[in-house]
């Protein structure tokens, strides 16, 4: 019977309340995920467009490292420029002029010894020459406009040294050439004194 009593009092507004109640509750459910689509759309946007912000970001970055790096492969116009390549270069010629003449008058072993000398000297400018090389060649060595110039300081100190040490030895062996030259020419003035007398 209690269930017949509540059947009767079930009316149909009661139907029609309960249906608009569902359909309010619907709707509300449905502007619920709008507003969540919305919120979803807008993160997607900001993502995407914090995502390509940040690709730029790293991009500006890695150009500015590349020139950054691309420069220090670069020698500069204060170590191509200076007059320490010249310098370098004409004591380089002055070293191989040095050694070109011939020093008559003097024994099998000491010309040994001097063409030995000329060789490792002139071994060692062309190592320096290739350093001056890659110094001032593209790409070659990684480094600042200052560590160039104090690398080319340190080629132009070391060329100064063997300059200085050919000068000092390609004079002292032609001096004992003239020597030995001048001693063999009085021999040879004596001799032929006492062989007219």
């Amino acid at each position: 019977m209690v269930t017949t009593a509540s059947a009767q009092s079930f009316s149909f507004s009661d139907l029609f309340n309960q249906t608009s109640k569902q359909k309010n509750y619907y709707l509300q459910q449905i502007a619920a995920y709008e507003a969540f689509e919305s919120e979803l759309k807008m993160g997607y946007n900001v993502m995407k467009h914090g995502l390509s912000g940040i690709a730029e970001i790293n991009t500006a970055e890695l150009n500015a490292h590349s020139a950054y790096y691309t420069s220090l492969k670069t020698p500069g116009t204060a170590v191509k420029n200076s007059t320490q390549v010249q310098d370098i270069l004409t004591w380089q010629s002055d070293i191989t002029n040095s050694f070109s003449q011939p020093f008559n008058g003097l024994t099998d072993d000491e010309q040994s010894y001097i063409g030995l000398v000329k060789s490792n000297l002139l071994q060692a400018c062309n190592a320096d020459l290739t350093k001056l090389q890659d110094l001032l060649q593209y790409g070659t060595w990684q480094m600042t406009e200052d560590e160039r110039l104090k690398r080319l300081d340190k080629i132009h100190s070391d060329m100064q040294d063997k300059y200085q040490f050919s000068q000092s030895f390609a004079g002292s062996v032609h001096l004992l050439a003239v020597q030995r030259q001048q001693g063999a020419n009085d021999t040879q003035t004596l001799k032929s004194l006492y062989e007219t007398n």
